[in-house]
């Protein structure tokens, strides 16, 4: 009696302490349980031409089948050739896929840049090409050194099943943001606008999108107690003060400070392309 009381405590204790293990599911298994109906819905939304529903399967479909999943190991390749595996990364990541044929905001770019100086302590940013290392390079110039810039060609990548998932499934452009475990917080679309906007504006829109997924890494490290106290969670209004100020012109101090920034870029850059001209 005495032993079967004993074995019954101990089944009791390791039961419990299993059941309160979590069950980490792999993003490749969740999507792939979800997306042909998501995409039967999806077909059906645009077809009637209601984008409001298409943004709501989406949300959908990220809250309630995809956040908290953990994302599948797999191979990219950095500019060096290098192969790096997904697991070796230690701190949380801050994730956009893009190909080169995609064109970004005129802000977007300097926006990431900005964000990726301040947090890339805390935080892995990551640009990620479904494309050719030569494309790539292509792109390589209009990124800073705190953004680390991957590609992953279909034709060489032996990881075919999460690639597939990651690349077709969603598509791309895509923001993932996974904590320093790869499990996924969130998943986003980048912020779009009319190719006319202005440089200043531009950056403003995508500054203020791109800091949501800063602030949710940033406070889920908080809430772990891993985050350096002198950290500040950004919430997209750090250049409010300053946009407030209006100059003579129309325009504010950062509009402007944007658009000088701006112009000695293209600058720069047309004289670049006038001595590779000159040299042929």
């Amino acid at each position: 009696m005495r032993k079967l009381l004993i074995v019954g405590i101990l089944y009791i204790y390791f039961g419990s302490s299993f059941a309160q293990q979590e069950v980490r599911i792999p993003f490749s298994t969740a999507i792939s349980a979800h997306i042909v109906k998501y995409n039967q819905k999806m077909d059906e939304a645009y077809r009637e031409k209601d984008l409001e529903r298409a943004v709501f399967l989406f949300d959908s479909l990220v809250n309630n089948h995809l956040n908290g999943t953990y994302m599948d190991n797999f191979t990219v390749n950095s500019l060096k050739d290098e192969p790096i595996e997904f697991i070796d990364y230690e701190k949380p990541l801050f994730i956009i896929t893009y190909a080169a044929w995609c064109v970004p905001g005129i802000g977007e770019i300097p926006a990431l840049n900005d964000l990726a100086d301040r947090f890339h302590d805390q935080i892995d940013f990551i640009v990620l090409f479904w494309d050719t290392k030569e494309n790539l390079k292509a792109k390589s110039d209009e990124y800073n050194e705190n953004i680390q810039l991957v590609y992953v060609d279909e034709k060489t990548n032996q990881d075919s099943y999460i690639v597939n998932k990651l690349k077709h499934a969603l598509g791309f452009p895509m923001m993932y943001f996974m904590d320093e475990q790869r499990k996924i917080l969130n998943i986003q679309k980048i912020e779009t606008h009319h190719s006319s906007e202005t440089l200043s504006n531009s950056y403003n829109i995508h500054f203020n999108s791109l800091s949501k997924g800063v602030s949710l890494l940033i406070a889920d490290l908080d809430a772990k107690g891993l985050l350096d106290k002198d950290v500040a969670i950004p919430d997209g209004n750090e250049n409010k003060d300053e946009q407030d100020i209006i100059d003579t012109d129309g325009r504010t101090e950062e509009e402007r400070r944007i658009d000088e920034e701006y112009e000695r870029y293209k600058r720069e850059r047309d004289s670049l392309n006038t001595k590779k001209r000159d040299n042929k």
